[in-house]
């Protein structure tokens, strides 16, 4: 059964899905192995993990479908991404975040 009809059959199961955070590979493959059903990714986990900046839009999303989408190959159970911070952002450079 592929992912999509995996997370579609355990949304149609009573209960509560607990899904972890995860921003990379290992921690994908770690919640994965400890026996979680299902991930989650968010644009400030990514930005977080890639940056170390929150999720103010500095990532294309060219680059958030990029690592989402290693997420996803990287285990076998399937991933929730919210990806939807809107892109293209006047900010071309980190510095403005530098006055935070």
């Amino acid at each position: 059964m592929n992912k999509c009809n995996l997370l579609r059959k355990r949304l149609s199961e009573p209960g509560i899905i607990l899904s972890p955070g995860v921003y990379d590979c290992l921690s994908a493959k770690i919640a994965e192995r400890t026996g979680f059903e299902v991930v989650f990714t968010s644009g400030f986990g990514i930005s977080g993990s890639v940056l170390g900046y929150p999720d103010y839009g500095l990532l294309t999303a060219t680059e958030m479908l990029n690592t989402s989408g290693n997420i996803s190959k990287s285990v076998d159970i399937p991933l929730i991404a919210d990806i939807d911070t809107v892109y293209g952002n006047l900010s071309t450079s980190y510095a403005p975040l530098k006055t935070l």
